[in-house]
């Protein structure tokens, strides 16, 4: 009978523990340790349970994360103890693996990801989401045990975020904490850890968008008509400092200015603001808003019924002001003509021959820029920016200057908002002067008084 082959001294050595670094884990039996070995970097358990010696490696270098891990070690052996399943590697090949920050984000986005596939969430949502994490986020915490993360954690990394230059505003700071949570409750979700650990609090910064009233809203609507059709050079300064600036073609150009693009107005642009203002709708919506979901209601009262895709968590179908009935037929009779057919329903109603939806996002957002550029509209008289969102801001202040004995809910529900999110951000600017008929008003006498 041929001799068993020993296995090599030298390899022997190699997997035998350092003494030195075998090291129990407080409040657990004495029989669980963690070590390490010198043909490894990583540190190792062991346990010793039912005459059956169980070792793994934790696939980390960090001592506080191999600790973390030995516990879920020993969890999963205990488990299959009790239900007589030890026998032949009963535990999970990952019983004892560290699952870090960075590898629970990577499940995240995984999801976020197949969100974005089924349409349930925006390119520009998940590229925002993706931005955050990885400049700030896990530079931070990445290859952190997700067991490992506490209360003192996470608020060394808020005040970390607290000290970057330029200074981060408070709702940014928020949208950080935010997507760190994120992560751990789809860690918790996957049994990766058993709660959520407490976060510290960011406080609440309102920041309400800038809106047009009246006479602002028919300066931009004059002039995106006037513009119409005709091209708009976007060009820069000679001196980077001076940023860049919009000019009709043909019009006086610096000595050393260069041109950046020509960007073509267009008919739609004129309409969007007509359409929003009159139908509380975000951009987001005109971005997916193809014709299957308008409808034309003529009752009592006209208007269109929007049936739109989810947005905000809100499925509520809008209902519009009778204004944008005629900017939407007109919108129909335009398209007929261009297009030389009849409309399908799954044709979009703004910016339909874009490339992509991105694009014909950006093509009318920046056509707005130009609009309140020439304007000089951009900032409000408080110094808010204005953007496209503000004039789903200013719909849904027109209606609480304007509109008679509507009250904050049925608003809130007709734009696909809380009355919270009116009270907050909408209704911000609202003072007593601008409702002084309704603070005036006087009830009806009783025929008794």
């Amino acid at each position: 009978m041929p001799r068993a082959i020993e296995p090599d001294s030298h390899e022997r050595h190699r997997s035998v523990p350092i003494k030195e670094t075998i090291t129990r884990i407080p409040g657990y039996p004495r029989k669980l340790v963690i070590f390490k070995i010198p043909a490894s970097s990583y540190w190792w358990v062991r346990y010793y349970a039912e005459s059956h010696i169980f070792k793994r490696t934790t696939k980390t270098e960090i001592k506080r994360d191999a600790l973390e891990a030995a516990k879920r070690f020993y969890d999963d052996i205990t488990i299959r103890i009790r239900g007589g399943n030890f026998e032949g590697l009963p535990i999970k090949v990952n019983a004892a693996e560290v699952v870090t920050f960075a590898k629970a984000t990577k499940m995240l986005m995984d999801s976020e990801l197949a969100k974005l596939k089924r349409s349930q969430l925006s390119k520009i949502s998940y590229e925002n989401m993706q931005l955050r994490y990885d400049k700030h986020i896990l530079p931070f915490f990445g290859q952190t045990d997700v067991l490992s993360i506490n209360y003192k954690m996470l608020d060394e990394f808020l005040q970390k975020l607290s000290n970057q230059v330029p200074k981060l505003s408070v709702s940014t700071l928020g949208a950080y904490m935010g997507l760190t949570r994120k992560v751990l409750q789809h860690a918790a979700r996957h049994s990766f850890i058993q709660h959520i650990p407490e976060f510290p609090k960011v406080g609440i910064e309102d920041k309400p968008r800038g809106w047009f009233n009246v006479g602002e809203y028919k300066e931009i609507t004059k002039v995106a008509k006037k513009l119409a059709g005709k091209k708009v050079e976007w060009r820069a300064h000679s001196e980077e400092t001076k940023g860049s600036y919009f000019c009709e073609p043909g019009g006086k150009l610096g000595p050393a200015d260069r041109l950046i693009k020509r960007i073509e107005m267009t008919k739609d642009l004129a309409d969007l603001i007509v359409f929003m203002v009159n139908s509380y709708i975000r951009p987001t919506d005109i971005r997916n808003m193809q014709h299957k979901h308008v409808e034309i209601i003529r009752r009592e009262w006209t208007y269109l019924r929007l049936s739109l895709p989810p947005s905000k968590g809100h499925t509520f179908p809008i209902t519009t002001m009778p204004w944008a009935v005629k900017v939407y037929e007109r919108i129909r009779r335009r398209q007929v003509l261009e297009l030389g057919r009849d409309i399908h329903p799954e044709d979009y109603v703004f910016m339909p021959d874009a490339a992509s939806r991105d694009n014909a996002m950006k093509l009318l957002a920046r056509q707005f820029e130009i609009v309140l550029e020439v304007t000089g509209l951009k900032l409000s008289t408080a110094g808010e920016t204005r953007t496209l969102y503000s004039l789903r801001h200013s719909s849904i202040m027109f209606r609480l200057m304007f509109g008679r004995t509507v009250d904050t809910l049925t608003l809130a529900r007709n734009a696909r908002t809380s009355p919270e999110m009116i009270d907050r951000f909408y209704a911000a600017p609202l003072q007593g002067e601008m409702n002084v008929g309704e603070l005036q008003s006087k009830r009806r006498p009783r025929p008794w008084e």
